[in-house]
């Protein structure tokens, strides 16, 4: 099996917000077994294969075409999926849709519905759970707003645990 590689915007680390997030991220961890904390981020593009250094230097090259830029949060929603379990929607803006774009042409990747978040707890619990969840959260404890600070390469082979960030640039 090869490895699999995922392209993630990170918020800036050393903001309030990136804390925040990291911390409901620790704190709904705790709700579930089998639900691994990881670090705050949106997913540009997953399941990407190849070699090691070519996926780094197609990060790169995404890194150096696009500035800092903020993304806005829409509310909670979840979904059926393990690591879209419970997440803060992303308002899908320019910024966000063509990085998305731009990402799916350099690493030639099937291009299919991308829908923008920022997922607070990666679980398969039932869906009257993830309901419930939702429900309970209160959303003004979460910033409206990130700055996105870097573009990150992460290898995504195996449970959530074991993956390894493999190249970061600053936007």
């Amino acid at each position: 099996m090869s490895d699999v590689y995922s392209v993630w915007l990170v918020p800036d680390r050393g903001s309030e917000a990136y804390h925040q997030l990291e911390e409901a991220i620790e704190e709904y961890a705790q709700l579930d077994e089998d639900a691994p904390e990881f670090e705050p981020h949106i997913t540009v593009v997953g399941g990407i294969s190849g070699s090691e250094s070519v996926l780094e230097e197609g990060v790169r090259s995404l890194a150096e075409g696009q500035d800092v830029f903020d993304v806005e949060f829409a509310g909670v929603q979840c979904s059926t999926t393990r690591h879209q379990c419970v997440f803060l929607l992303v308002e899908p803006t320019a910024e966000v849709l063509f990085l998305h774009q731009e990402a799916v042409e350099v690493f030639d990747v099937d291009d299919g519905m991308y829908v923008p978040h920022l997922s607070l707890i990666y679980s398969d619990m039932d869906v009257e759970e993830r309901l419930d969840l939702v429900e309970s959260i209160d959303t003004s404890v979460f910033p409206s707003t990130v700055q996105i600070g870097e573009l990150v390469l992460i290898k995504t082979t195996g449970p959530a645990s074991e993956w390894e960030t493999v190249a970061r640039y600053d936007l």
